[in-house]
Formats: C-alpha cells, sequence, structure tokens
C-alpha cells in the first residue's frame, strides 16, 4: 500500500500518465511493450488493463501478435482510408454556408441531397448522399429538422389540424 502523501491528487496524475501513453504512436508502442513485459513477468493482463485503463482483451492481444510476430507487431500501422476530397478551405466555407439561410443558395433545407448537390456545383466534387450526412457530423450539425406541426401523439387534435393548415406563428 502506498503510504506517500501526495501534493496532486493522485487520480489526476493517473488520468494525465494515462493521456500521454497514448499520445502519440511512440508513446503507445513503449507502453505496448511495457504492458507486455508485466504480463511476461508474471503480472495477470486483468491487473494491467485494471491500472492502464485498457480492457483485458487488448492486452491479451498484444501478447499473442508478440508471441507470434515480435516486438514490431505492437507499432501502429498507421490510418488507413483515402484522403479528403475537400480542402480545409473548402470545408470551413461549407461550414459557413450550412449556418446560413439555404434559401440564399437555392435550397429548401440543408439534408444530404442538398449539400451534396450544391457541393457539385460549387467545387465541382461528387460526394454521395451519405458522405454529406458524415460531413453534417464531423462539422457538428445534428439530423434534427424541424416539424411541420405537432407531433402525432398531440392531446388537441383540433389545435393540430389548426397548426397544419395555417402553420406556425
Amino acid at each position: 500500500m502506498n503510504n506517500r502523501k501526495y501534493n496532486t491528487d493522485p487520480n489526476v496524475l493517473l488520468e494525465q500518465g494515462k493521456a500521454i501513453m497514448s499520445s502519440t504512436d511512440e508513446a503507445r508502442f513503449h507502453f505496448r511493450v511495457f504492458a507486455v513485459n508485466m504480463v511476461l513477468s508474471g503480472c495477470s493482463a486483468a491487473q494491467i488493463s485494471a491500472m492502464a485503463g485498457v480492457s483485458k482483451v487488448a492486452v491479451t492481444g498484444w501478447v499473442k501478435a508478440v508471441d507470434e510476430q515480435g516486438f514490431d507487431a505492437l507499432k501502429s500501422k498507421g490510418h488507413k482510408g483515402a484522403s479528403s476530397k475537400l480542402s480545409e478551405e473548402q470545408l470551413k466555407e461549407i461550414d459557413t454556408v450550412l449556418q446560413s439561410d439555404p434559401k440564399e443558395h437555392g435550397y429548401k433545407n440543408w439534408d444530404g441531397p442538398s449539400l451534396s448537390a450544391f457541393i457539385n456545383s460549387k467545387y465541382n466534387i461528387v460526394l454521395s448522399v451519405r458522405q454529406c450526412q458524415r460531413l453534417f457530423h464531423n462539422l457538428g450539425f445534428s439530423h434534427i429538422r424541424p416539424q411541420p406541426y405537432p407531433s402525432k401523439g398531440y392531446e388537441d387534435t383540433e389545435a393540430r389540424n389548426e397548426f397544419k393548415k395555417n402553420g406556425m406563428k
């Protein structure tokens, strides 16, 4: 049992340490090597996972990878996937446009199809509707549309029908 009197809360220090261990590819590699070494020295994967904030499955997977392929198997492989078709500058412009009234750009509302059409007409880049929906999410927009009238569970049917007929006031 540790009897040290800490100046800083040990839980705060532990969280900072965990963040450092996953901050760079090199730090992640060294952490994984350390975890495997701890297992090889007799600690259980469950103990290491509890202390380090990773799953037991991850620790046992690292041990298996080292056993079968060596320690180089613990190095990060890099990120897969195609690079973005849109530049950072174009993304900033799109973010600004999405915050404006869609009628200024000839659309009823901003959704996947309208954003896809806008990007195609403005930048001559073809993005699918699903890619545009992901783009909305990545830019911090939600997939919620305003209701044209109260939902069906509305108690006052007469008021609901009036709302449907005349819209919001």
